[in-house]
């Protein structure tokens, strides 16, 4: 077992020895090229600077950070839960497709940044408009992955739950919903950037906190220093939720037959 765990952490290493270099090699370029023709810090600061800056601040971006994150984890939640419900129940019945499909896409294609100014009417400045906002993106991507993997049942499998007298409501559950996790961590991937990503539009629009808040603050100070230590911020809690979601994913289907391949190619590299 140890032998295995170290195989595998050996070739996770070896995966990401290319973006860490590609990632450090274009820093130096950055640096370089800074030094080379002069560049004020306040048009584009080297990365010594930002760095320096980020820790700098590093009080200031973890107060904000806070709110920015359970904004973003509040509306996460309420999609994962809306979006499992609602993915059920278009699936088992045409009606609520045909009712409920034209309204989502119709909100969806509506810009949120002219929408989420009556958020703020309506429920103030608190935490409330931005986790609706996060909600309204996140669901979207969740709602369509979940769906499809509901649908994507070969008709062999079906064929052989009616040959053993099953009903539909236990098709539904030991078929239709496993078959369902693959898909349903794919949009779950992209539905907790976006919903990072909702939160900081309301925060754009209207609030005194927030990673949101400070990009604003920082812009109208034309603080670059601040601009660019909260994009490093944003850069972390993306990766963060991005990894957080694909481990939660191996957990969760480590029986699925993609997961499998993957775990297979580290013993025959």
């Amino acid at each position: 077992m140890a032998e295995n765990r170290a195989i595998r952490w050996n070739a996770r290493i070896k995966d990401s020895i290319y973006p860490i270099a590609t990632t450090f090699a274009i820093l130096v370029f950055w640096q370089l090229a800074i030094v080379l023709f002069s560049v004020p810090d306040f048009i584009l600061p080297g990365p010594l600077v930002i760095i320096k800056a980020f820790f700098g601040h590093l009080g200031l971006l973890y107060q904000h950070t806070l709110v920015t994150v359970y904004e973003t984890l509040a509306g996460l939640m309420l999609a994962v839960v809306f979006s499992i419900f609602v993915s059920i129940v278009i699936v088992w019945s045409r009606g609520v497709e045909k009712t409920l499909v034209p309204l989502m896409v119709f909100l969806q294609t509506t810009p949120k940044i002219a929408i989420a100014p009556l958020f703020i009417v309506w429920f103030g400045f608190g935490y409330t408009p931005k986790i609706i906002i996060s909600f309204w993106l996140a669901y979207f991507p969740i709602v369509l992955a979940m769906t499809t993997g509901l649908r994507d049942i070969q008709p062999e499998m079906i064929d052989l739950t009616k040959s053993m007298s099953a009903t539909t409501w236990q098709t539904f559950i030991k078929v239709r919903i496993p078959n369902s996790l693959p898909h349903f961590f794919s949009g779950l991937k992209l539905g907790g950037l976006v919903a990072m990503l909702g939160s900081i539009t309301g925060e754009f629009v209207g609030s005194d906190a927030g990673l949101g808040y400070l990009i604003t603050m920082a812009n109208h100070n034309n603080d670059v220093k601040l601009l660019f230590s909260v994009l490093i911020v944003l850069v972390l809690l993306g990766r963060l939720i991005y990894g957080a979601t694909v481990l939660t994913e191996r957990r969760a289907i480590s029986w699925h037959v993609v997961l499998r391949a993957e775990e297979e190619k580290f013993f025959t590299a």
